[in-house]
């Protein structure tokens, strides 16, 4: 074998070791932020509308489930169905009275106050924080005062006729929150009219929108 046939060989087997070991720390890297920093969710239910569409791919962050705050959006698995992922908001804090009163929200004897948003929607504001709601076509039972418990949260869907939340599973530990809803990276629509495409159209405008 020639000098320059040995230092082919030897050239091309750095190579496939370089290679091989570059994608292995990737796939660390990418293993690691998967499991600490950020996880990606798709939406397909529309019990998160106006904010979040069914459709919606988004980014959420780990290390940010552990500080909450009102009206945060948050990731966790479904009391009763652990195999699915909800998406909830936040809306009281430990030591919080919640309560609902002809169907409208009042913490700590407060009640929110609610402004028009499109023909369907309102805006619902507690404490200076606000947030899109679909609420119920009709006025909701009352519900009695649940005081949240320390190191609990009281979640509520934005479209209130679908009560699966606190208002059924009452205040959860903060600890069986997975991650912090931040952004949606893209946004896929399935449906035209009542019919299903056969491939997503994509919701350009929703690209990369942040979470509120």
């Amino acid at each position: 074998m020639s000098s320059n046939s040995g230092a082919n060989v030897r050239k091309r087997g750095f190579l496939l070791r370089y290679a091989l070991r570059s994608f292995a720390v990737v796939f660390l890297l990418a293993f690691l932020i998967r499991a600490f920093l950020f996880s990606s969710y798709a939406m397909s239910s529309s019990s998160m509308l106006p904010s979040v569409w069914p459709g919606d791919f988004i980014v959420a962050g780990r290390l940010m489930a552990k500080k909450l705050d009102r009206g945060q959006v948050v990731v966790l698995r479904c009391p009763g169905y652990r195999e699915r992922i909800c998406l909830k908001r936040v809306v009281g804090l430990a030591g919080d009275r919640v309560e609902f009163r002809e169907g409208k929200l009042v913490i700590n004897g407060q009640a929110a106050i609610y402004r028009p948003l499109g023909s369907e929607f309102q805006t619902e504001e507690v404490e200076g924080r606000s947030w899109g709601v679909w609420p119920a076509t009709a006025a909701g039972v009352d519900k009695d005062p649940l005081v949240v418990p320390p190191d609990s949260v009281y979640l509520l869907n934005d479209r209130r006729s679908d009560a699966d939340d606190s208002r059924s599973w009452g205040a959860l530990s903060v600890a069986s929150i997975d991650a912090k809803a931040l952004r949606v990276w893209i946004s896929l629509d399935w449906f035209d009219g009542d019919k299903i495409r056969s491939w997503p159209r994509i919701r350009w405008a929703r690209l990369l929108r942040s979470i509120d």
